[in-house]
């Protein structure tokens, strides 16, 4: 049993969420000040709520802030084997719904608003989209979804970039060490020396180490390993979840937020670069561009992305 929390107790509570696919996932609380509308949130592939626990306890400053672990990841179940199946967007699906509905009822609101980076938006959107009677019966009061990853379809400009990414990124994940002796401190410095990780405050680093890490006997090993990270990468190359955005039915609205679109065109970068052909499709959507910023903005601008976040709670 994963008794492993992603944000620690000072901050949040914890409860285990039973998901349809018998998996235990973590959600916490951070209880607001005042009572007013909730928000719930949800985090990247191979991060955890407590990544964001400086976003979170921010907002917790106005609002009841709720935040849960995917499977594989922070204080959810994982697993060693059957990683495509245990992957598969429609488990993703399910474990969001499950999630939601513990969220409501752990609040006592029905209409919250959820929130999410990258892929815990995927996962929503493809509970709407996929299984849309399913969606409709949570109603949720909005979504605001920073880059869920959208993976372009035969034909889109951004492709060919995204099937040489994709092969790339594979590579890379699966070659990735899980083992940080040291513990936060040490993989945290790792982390530094990593691009991607290059204008994150050392602050959030430590956040983002200590909710990634567990301790395992003498070591420390990644609460998501490599392959299950990777694995999740392939779920939404599979998934043609892009062409499905037109099928959309609002309400509730869908709030996109990108980071700088026309320099990830020019990069090939398709994540943030197909962001404004999404919002076009997805009948309603808006969309909130953060120039010069990456698919990591939320760690790249707090201020503004916190910003945002505000907006949408009120």
């Amino acid at each position: 049993m994963n008794d492993f929390v992603s944000l620690p107790a000072d901050l949040a509570e914890c409860r285990r969420v039973a998901s349809p696919a018998g998996r235990r996932l973590a959600l916490y609380r951070l209880r607001g000040p005042r009572r007013g509308n909730a928000i719930l949130w949800g985090h990247a592939n191979g991060f955890a709520a407590g990544s964001y626990a400086r976003v979170l306890r921010a907002l917790a400053a106005e609002a009841d802030v709720f935040a849960f672990d995917a499977a594989g990841q922070g204080g959810s179940d994982s697993a060693e084997t059957g990683l495509p199946e245990f992957c598969a967007a429609d488990r993703l699906a399910e474990d969001v719904e499950a999630i939601v509905r513990a969220a409501q009822a752990w609040s006592g609101q029905a209409r919250l608003r959820y929130a999410a980076h990258s892929l815990c938006g995927s996962a929503m959107l493809h509970l709407a989209t996929a299984h849309r009677a399913r969606f409709e019966a949570l109603d949720l009061a909005g979504l605001l979804l920073f880059e869920p990853p959208l993976f372009p379809p035969e034909g889109h400009a951004l492709r060919a970039a995204a099937d040489e990414n994709q092969i790339k990124r594979l590579a890379r994940t699966e070659a990735r060490r899980a083992v940080f002796p040291g513990g936060p401190a040490e993989f945290a410095a790792y982390l530094a020396q990593r691009e991607m990780f290059a204008d994150f405050p050392p602050e959030t680093l430590a956040d983002h180490a200590a909710a990634t890490l567990r301790a395992e006997g003498a070591t420390w090993r990644l609460a998501c390993t490599p392959a299950m990270e990777a694995e999740f990468f392939r779920t939404f190359r599979k998934v043609p979840l892009f062409l499905r955005l037109a099928e959309y039915r609002s309400p509730p609205s869908v709030g996109f937020v990108a980071g700088d679109i026309a320099r990830a065109k020019a990069r090939g970068d398709w994540v943030s670069g197909i962001m404004d052909d999404a919002a076009a499709r997805l009948p309603g959507a808006s969309l909130a561009v953060m120039e010069g910023r990456s698919h990591m903005m939320i760690f790249e601008d707090f201020d503004k992305s916190l910003k945002l976040l505000r907006k949408f709670i009120d």
